[in-house]
């Protein structure tokens, strides 16, 4: 037995992103009917008249925060399933997302095959994270590893090497010994993996563990 085929509401503010996507998804075989929305306010209005099987949304809208949107169908319908096309890779955005509650994200930058892929995988219940977003994540839980082996002072000390300070210079700044922060030097190293302070430090705001203004 065949699956029904499913609706599907696209929202994005760029018409021809728009009007490309919807000329991809209406080939899809698992589509019955694209609808589209340019503004938040059209989305909202589609989406009072009727739930869709699938919603891809850009969180980037003139007048109304994606995020919003997404709660605003979540509350309509809980069970919705959303797949979000941004051209943001930002941390903070996919921190925002991840706690959305949304089926999947891709960039929109993706080709035509992932973003079928996407929304083939959706339908049939399952997530989809694109390459980039899955990189993004596997850093991201690679820095709350990383610092939540490193201790305070461990931190103290790295944030005045980050600053140019000597071995002398921060143990007279904490209070300790001068053998007590090449402990701790060589600790930074270990769990950093680095070879040198340099090296240390460049670590350390790759990861997200110091801000880069702290060179």
């Amino acid at each position: 037995m065949t699956s029904p085929k499913a609706k599907i509401l696209l929202v994005d503010d760029h018409t021809l992103i728009l009007q490309g996507i919807k000329h991809v998804v209406s080939q899809m075989p698992e589509i019955e009917k694209v609808y589209t929305a340019s503004s938040g306010a059209e989305a909202m209005l589609l989406i009072a008249m009727q739930p869709f099987d699938i919603y891809l949304l850009d969180v980037e809208l003139p007048d109304t925060n994606g995020f919003e949107l997404i709660e605003t169908i979540l509350q309509k319908h809980p069970e919705a399933r959303i797949l979000i096309n941004t051209m943001h890779e930002e941390i903070w955005i996919l921190k925002r997302l991840t706690k959305a509650s949304i089926s999947g994200a891709i960039l929109k930058s993706a080709d035509i095959n992932e973003l079928t892929l996407a929304i083939q995988t959706i339908l049939k219940g399952g997530q989809y994270l694109c390459k980039r977003f899955k990189s993004i994540l596997n850093r991201m839980q690679t820095e709350e590893q990383i610092k939540e082996q490193l201790t305070l002072r461990e931190m103290e000390v790295l944030q005045a090497i980050a600053k140019g300070f000597n071995t002398r210079e921060i143990a007279e700044l904490l209070y300790v010994s001068n053998n007590t922060i090449e402990t701790h030097r060589k600790s930074l190293m270990s769990k950093l993996e680095a070879r040198n302070a340099v090296d240390l430090v460049l670590k350390a705001i790759n990861l997200g563990i110091i801000p880069l203004d702290s060179k």
